[in-house]
């Protein structure tokens, strides 16, 4: 074997750690449902908590605290950093959409509705936190995973 073929084996198989760290064995498929369905569920809670006289950052804390709980355990379940941002930014999404938003349900091409960075705002605030959490649920995760094995 020769220098040159050794050092493309190495580069090779940095390459595929560095796949393995940033993709990790767990879909995306999986990540972009559940991200789907965390939007919706963290938008409709504060309709729930608000009935049983829950205040919104009450609700908005909760619902952060469950996301970046559930991307940690994505995370140590297979999952890396861009599956578990993806993961981490549906649940944020919904939960800053209505904190931080414009009325909910609200279409915005009606008349008098608010401007579209009113919608815009927390949702490119709601990608930057997923972001941060996907990227901290990754550190932790593989941690877990390796106290576990």
């Amino acid at each position: 074997m020769s220098g040159a073929d050794g050092d493309n084996g190495t580069r090779g198989a940095r390459a595929s750690a560095f796949r393995r760290v940033v993709l990790g064995e767990t879909g995306f498929e999986r990540a972009a449902v559940w991200s789907a369905v965390g939007l919706a569920l963290s938008y409709a809670a504060f309709d729930a908590t608000g009935a049983a006289g829950l205040g919104p950052s009450v609700t908005a804390g909760a619902l952060a605290a469950v996301a970046a709980l559930g991307t940690v355990a994505f995370a140590a379940a297979g999952g890396r950093a861009l599956p578990a941002t993806l993961l981490a930014c549906g649940p944020l999404a919904g939960t800053l959409l209505r904190a931080l938003g414009p009325e909910p349900y609200v279409l915005p091409v009606s008349a008098g509705a608010p401007p579209v960075t009113a919608f815009t705002a927390p949702l490119a605030l709601a990608a930057a936190v997923a972001v941060a959490v996907g990227t901290a649920a990754t550190v932790v995760g593989v941690l877990v995973e390796r106290i576990d094995s």
